[in-house]
């Protein structure tokens, strides 16, 4: 390596180093030119359907600073439901549909119109909801005959997805005479008979609660004929 390579290898690297400092000095006289920062942001949390919760949102010198919270993008107004308490965004109940996406805090200074963002958050809302039991196959009750299969849907929805159980007249239903596909959440009678006879219905849990299905089925089959009525 050649002498002049060497001195212009040095003042480059003594360029990069001249760069680094100014760097860390503007970043230093920002910092310094910030006059207040969040001590408390809002975090991505799990939350109940129709639970109360809160989103934390504070700053360190809080005199003469003003909140505000935006939902994906627009403005989140003051309701009985959810409301500002200090930087704070509370909830009395958390709706699965109306506080789904992104929250973000917005903190200002009311006499320099200095403004700050957190990150934005969300809620992982989970929730069960209950259904009825309903026939899946075949298409209507006059297509049932003796002898035939018959599935049962348990309409019962939630977050996370909930696992179900199946009930005959009160007794738990196990896949001895039954095929039970809970990815489906469904009940397939093979051969329904005169012994299947009976009022079926499903339950259904999950980190939300646990519900039993809202409408459940009577199977009353006759010989060759039957009846499926909704009670």
């Amino acid at each position: 390596m050649g002498l002049w390579t060497r001195r212009r290898g040095r003042k480059l690297a003594s360029a990069e180093n001249v760069l680094l400092a100014l760097t860390l000095i503007g970043e230093v006289i920002m910092a310094q030119a910030a006059s207040f920062y969040f001590t408390k942001a809002p975090k991505s949390q799990d939350a109940l359907h129709g639970r109360s919760a809160m989103l934390r949102c504070e700053v360190n010198d809080p005199q003469g600073v003003s909140y505000a919270w935006i939902q994906n993008g627009e403005p989140v107004t003051n309701s009985e439901r959810r409301f500002l308490d200090g930087g704070n965004l509370k909830f009395t109940a958390i709706d699965r549909t109306l506080d789904s996406g992104n929250f973000q805090c917005i903190a200002s200074k009311n006499s320099t119109g200095e403004e700050e963002r957190t990150a934005e958050t969300s809620f992982n809302i989970k929730w069960l909801e209950s259904g009825a039991v309903s026939l899946k196959s075949p298409e209507s009750v006059a297509e049932i005959q003796s002898s035939s299969q018959v599935i049962l849907r348990c309409n019962i929805d939630g977050h996370p997805r909930p696992t179900n159980r199946w009930f005959k007249d009160g007794t738990q239903i196990t896949e001895k005479n039954y095929k039970i596909n809970n990815k489906e959440r469904s009940l397939t009678l093979p051969n329904a008979s005169p012994d299947d006879n009976g009022l079926y219905f499903c339950c259904a849990k999950n980190a939300a609660g646990q519900v039993c299905s809202s409408d459940n089925f009577t199977l009353n089959i006759i010989g060759l004929c039957v009846s499926l009525d909704s009670k």
